[in-house]
């Protein structure tokens, strides 16, 4: 991340550059353990629970900030292409300190978009991102380097974290998934929880709902149970960027928190 304060050598394989990288972080522990001196801005937006899932796409990688570097006397290699790749790990997030400065990829970091930084990961890809803790799910793209502190695996923009309920703790369990329109077999695979219920009834109720809202689609809507539990699943999509979109309308027009499994 292009984050202030002081400067650490980076080593990569054409030569040595110096970049500038973030302090190391101190948690507030009433108000989310964020960077010290970060935190939301002033005048929070009101519409940040309808900001829309970033949408997965086949972008060209960019070169310069997939070399290897090193912080904090750690050597960090990112990975030269995309492949499928699935990580858990603690989640933190990020906010006014870095707003409006340049990520890692040389694009202005805002705060209120979906993205977030990781380590390792091609810049730039996008990553499913999934709280353990209430299973709330969104999709992010990564054009950032972070978060370097020990046990975390990415750094969420604010948007990103207040979809997720990770505001005010801070930081979460969660599972990252990458994503990209060439993986056919996860597409393939690619399905929406919409919701699990103890009563059948209510499954019904919720499957009749969507079916409704997407009546002239040929999306498959059906309930699978398993042990006493009643899973509404939506599934037969043509691409991931479809998927996405449907989660979006359905969790927009029915107040759900559907997610997204492969």
């Amino acid at each position: 991340m292009t984050r202030t304060f002081f400067f650490i050598s980076i080593f990569f394989l054409a030569g040595c550059q110096s970049i500038m990288v973030e302090d190391q972080p101190k948690s507030e522990t009433k108000k989310g353990g964020y960077y010290l001196d970060d935190g939301p801005l002033q005048d929070i937006p009101e519409n940040l629970d309808k900001i829309p899932d970033a949408t997965p796409k086949d972008e060209p990688l960019v070169n310069y900030a997939n070399r290897p570097y090193k912080v904090f006397d750690v050597k960090y290699t990112p990975m030269k292409k995309l492949q499928p790749y699935r990580e858990k790990g603690y989640a933190s997030w990020y906010g006014k300190k870095y707003h409006g400065n340049k990520t890692s990829i040389g694009e202005i970091y805002d705060m209120y978009e979906m993205t977030g930084a990781h380590k390792t990961l091609p810049l730039p890809c996008y990553v499913q991102v999934t709280n353990l803790k209430n299973n709330k799910q969104v999709i992010i793209r990564v054009n950032d380097r972070g978060p370097f502190i020990k046990d975390r695996i990415i750094d969420l923009s604010y948007a990103a974290a207040h979809r997720l309920d990770i505001i005010e703790q801070g930081s979460e369990l969660v599972e990252i998934v990458v994503l990209n329109p060439k993986f056919a077999k996860q597409e393939k695979n690619t399905a929406i929880q919409a919701g699990v219920f103890t009563q059948k009834s209510n499954a019904e109720a919720l499957k009749n709902q969507v079916e409704v809202l997407l009546l002239s689609s040929k999306i498959n809507v059906k309930i699978d149970q398993e042990g006493n539990l009643f899973y509404v699943r939506l599934s037969a999509f043509s691409s991931l960027n479809e998927a996405v979109e449907t989660q979006n309308l359905i969790n927009t027009q029915l107040k759900l928190n559907s997610f997204i499994i492969q």
